[in-house]
């Protein structure tokens, strides 16, 4: 087979599969869900509902039936208008929705008795309205037009029973029926010469008579009863005005002789009435003094109360401030021991790596002399060696787990440390939190007195940090040194008992060597120490004045809470307390202020921190003065005089307290003097 045969094969199959497709295409009927046949002819009747058939020409007819729903409407008016069980004509529009029964045996029965008018709704329309103006006659006639109207239900349900066993008989089915207009037919459709229409049109005549009757009685009696309700009216007003006149009349001669009797009656009463005045404005009086003196007992009580109040918020502030500078401290001091212990983290390392490379120096050397003096002796002592190896084995194991159990431990202690001390600052910063929200309005009194205290306060938080630090870190070096001079001094004896049971003239020489080791070990540590201490003098010795006082300052700050609680302890048993301020005199609160006022003024504002304490102490609020008299009150108990006295505090001034937390300007400041040719006393804190 060539390729030609191949190209002819392929034409001719093509050629057949479109004359198939053609055939198909044309001798093929599909039915819809709208529109269904029937297939009549050769090999008998087949109804086509879904699917489809072959339909031969010549040989094959189709009938097309439509499937869809069809609305006929119907109407009776005028003179065909529907007459009722009464003999009435009313005028009907109703809808009538019909459709062919979806079965092959319905399907068949419409093509065979309405053919193609199942397409055309108008043509459908004109052969089964009949019927259906029948049904609606027959229903109507058999009630009155009051019934159908207000029977619709039971009318249209009639209607459709009868309309449905009419249309059974095509192949069709009723839906539903739709009753849209109802009404009257006019009078002039009515026929005389008829006798239903006579009927009829007498009812509507007498309907329509009576009514008018009813009309109009309504309307006469409507008339007559305004007439009379306005007879009455009037005659009720005029009755109204007699008795209103009448009524004046008797006002006027009642109010005449009452005028009278007041007048008689209004002498007396007034008499009465200038009495009973005299004699509240008299009882008024007393109350008003009894009031006034109970008030002035009630403020009085108040007073105290609110002075006792002031004391205690005055504690609780300073508490507060202190507990935030303590704070503070704590974070900064933390931030500068990481990053000191950084540093000498990587010191120690450089440094443990030079001692291991010494150690690594000596214990390879003497390694090596040992190996020549075993190399010797082997064949004579080979079985000590083995013991001798083992027991350094062992000796080794012990160390080793000895220092990884303690280096455990170490690390154990210190994670345990920093996560007490996250744990305990994540409290306080919770704390500081929640107490913020009380305080807001003193934060940035409080903010400003923090960080001018801190800014004093830094270099000796610094040098404390680093000799902390440093302590440490000596002790970690120490500690080190003495773990590696221990594993050198097992190496040694393990190395001294093997050549000593070679030979004894070794044994000098090794004793050489291991004091040599000692004395280098020993040199080490005492290098170590000596620049520890030598780092420690010169931190000290670089603290000034102002750092030594500062840590002092740390140390009272850190027990003001218990030195002011145990000072007024005793004012628990003080039911109360009163205190006669006179301002002006000397030797009390205001004249001593003014005093120290006039002396810093004459001397450029340089004044000493006892007459800056005075001014705090006599220019402070009410609740301040209270606070201090009390705590000077206190003041001479022996212990607490000896305490402040220790501590730099005259005795009975207690707020000297807050003048040693707080460094004279003249110590940190280079700015003194006058401003503007005059100066006050200052609390410690300048403000610019």
């Amino acid at each position: 087979m060539t390729g030609a045969d191949i190209i002819a094969i392929i034409i001719l199959a093509a050629l057949s599969i479109a004359i198939v497709v053609y055939l198909l295409h044309w001798l093929y009927r599909r039915s819809s869900k709208e529109v269904s046949f029937v297939r009549t002819g050769l090999s008998g009747e087949k109804v086509v509902l879904s699917g489809g058939a072959f339909v031969l020409p010549i040989v094959h007819n189709i009938t097309s039936v439509g499937m869809r729903t069809l609305r006929i409407e119907v109407k009776r008016g005028g003179d065909k208008s529907i007459i009722t069980k009464n003999r009435m004509r009313v005028e009907i529009v109703a809808e009538f929705y019909v459709r062919v029964t979806p079965t092959k045996e319905a399907v068949s029965i419409a093509a065979g008795t309405l053919g193609k008018r199942t397409m055309e709704p108008e043509s459908l329309r004109d052969l089964v309205q009949g019927r259906f103006v029948d049904a609606l006659g027959v229903v109507a006639a058999q009630m009155s037009m009051e019934e159908i109207q207000e029977k619709r239900g039971e009318y249209i349900k009639a209607v459709k029973g009868i309309a449905t066993e009419s249309l059974s008989s095509t192949g069709l089915e009723l839906e539903a029926v739709s009753l849209t207009g109802l009404d009257q037919a006019g009078l002039e459709v009515f026929d005389p010469s008829n006798a239903f229409d006579a009927e009829g049109l007498t009812q509507l005549t007498e309907l329509i008579e009576a009514g008018k009757k009813r009309r109009n009685d309504i309307e006469q009696d409507t008339a007559i009863s305004i007439r009379a309700k306005n007879l009455e009216g009037e005659q009720n007003a005029l009755e109204i005005d007699k008795e209103r006149e009448f009524s004046r009349l008797f006002q006027e001669r009642e109010i005449a002789k009452q005028r009278d009797k007041e007048h008689t009656d209004m002498a007396v009463e007034t008499a009465k009435q200038e009495r009973l005045a005299e004699e509240a404005r008299i009882q008024s009086a007393e109350e008003i003094e009894k009031a006034r003196i109970k008030q002035q007992d009630t403020i009085e009580v108040e007073r105290s109360l609110r002075e006792h109040e002031l004391t205690l918020q005055i504690e609780e502030r300073k508490k507060l401030r202190n507990d935030i500078e303590r704070q503070t401290e704590i974070d900064i001091k933390e931030k500068n021991l990481e990053v000191e212990i950084k540093t000498l983290d990587i010191e120690k390392e450089n440094e443990f790596a030079r001692l291991q490379q010494q150690e690594e120096i000596a214990v390879r050397s003497a390694k090596q002399k040992a190996n020549v003096v075993k190399e010797e002796s082997e064949r004579y002592y080979e079985s000590e060696q083995a013991q001798l190896i083992s027991d350094e084995n062992v000796k080794k194991l012990k160390i080793e787990q000895q220092r990884s159990i303690e280096t455990t431990r170490i690390e154990n202690e210190e994670k345990t440390t920093v996560r007490e001390i996250e744990k305990r600052k994540q409290l306080e910063i919770e704390e500081h939190e929640r107490e913020l929200a009380v305080t807001e309005k003193y934060k940035l009194v409080l903010n400003a007195n923090t960080e001018v205290e801190l800014a004093r306060a830094k270099a000796a938080e610094a040098e404390e940090k680093v000799i902390s630090a440093r302590n440490v870190e000596i002790a970690e070096r120490k500690k080190t040194v003495e773990l590696i001079s221990a594993g050198q001094q097992a190496e040694r004896e393990a190395i001294q008992l093997t050549i000593l049971a070679d030979a004894e003239k070794k044994a000098s020489h090794d004793r050489e060597q291991s004091e040599k080791y000692t004395s280098l070990a020993s040199k080490l540590r005492y290098e170590v120490d000596a620049a520890g201490k030598q780092l420690l003098n010169e931190a000290e010795n670089m603290r000034s004045d102002a750092s030594r006082r500062s840590s002092l300052r740390m140390k009272l700050a850190s027990n003001l809470d218990s030195i002011i609680r145990e000072s007024v302890k005793p004012m628990q048993n003080i039911d109360a307390i009163k205190i006669l301020d006179v301002n002006g005199l000397p030797g009390f609160s205001d004249g001593h202020s003014r005093s120290n006022d006039s002396d810093s003024g004459g001397s450029g504002g340089s004044g000493s921190p006892r007459s800056s304490a005075g001014a705090s102490v006599s220019g402070g609020s009410l609740a301040d003065n209270v606070v201090n008299s009390a705590l000077r009150y206190r003041a001479h108990v022996p212990f607490v005089d000896s305490l402040l006295q220790e501590i730099g505090m005259s005795p009975g001034e207690i707020s000297n307290i807050s003048n040693i937390l707080k460094v004279d300007d003249n110590e940190f400041s280079d700015e003194g003097g006058t401003k503007g040719g005059k100066s006050k006393a200052t609390t410690g804190l300048k403000k610019k």
